[in-house]
């Protein structure tokens, strides 16, 4: 049973649609052990037949690259959370989640499995990615004013 699940950022600057091809009781979490993700306690999934949706307010979302730089880490300019890793090749973006920094009740108290991918290579890493990161839109919002 597919599932579509919506969370936000601790300050709501940047929310996020999360449409799953199965239940989240069946979606794996990971915790990444680069210094990075330990940080910011990173429970992150991915599913390559879901789709990710990031929704930001112009100006909100930080972009950030560390180690092989085959990726942007998207922070939150307003209250630091970690949401999501974006990486591109051949003109697809794909992405991985962080389930921690967009409050994801359906994630909560949910155990990662740590992964550690200190041995892979620019080549081994992107291929990685293309292959489980999940499909992923990124669309700037804008509030309407009155006039």
């Amino acid at each position: 049973m597919a599932a579509e699940l919506e969370g936000a950022c601790h300050c709501g600057a940047v929310s996020v649609a999360l449409r799953l091809s199965g239940p989240p009781s069946a979606t794996a979490l990971r915790a990444c052990q680069c210094s990075f993700c330990r940080r910011h306690g990173a429970k992150t999934l991915a599913d390559p037949e879901g789709m990710l949706t990031i929704r930001a307010e112009p100006g909100t979302v930080r972009r950030y690259r560390f180690g092989l730089k085959t990726a942007d880490f998207l922070l939150c300019e307003g209250c630091g959370c970690y949401i999501a890793a974006i990486a591109e090749a051949g003109g697809e973006q794909r992405a991985t989640l962080n389930v921690a920094g967009v409050g994801l009740p359906e994630f909560s108290g949910r155990e990662a499995q740590p992964v550690s991918y200190d041995d892979e290579d620019t080549a081994d890493r992107m291929g990685r990615r293309m292959r489980n990161w999940m499909p992923v839109e990124v669309l700037e919002r804008r509030h309407a004013v009155a006039v």
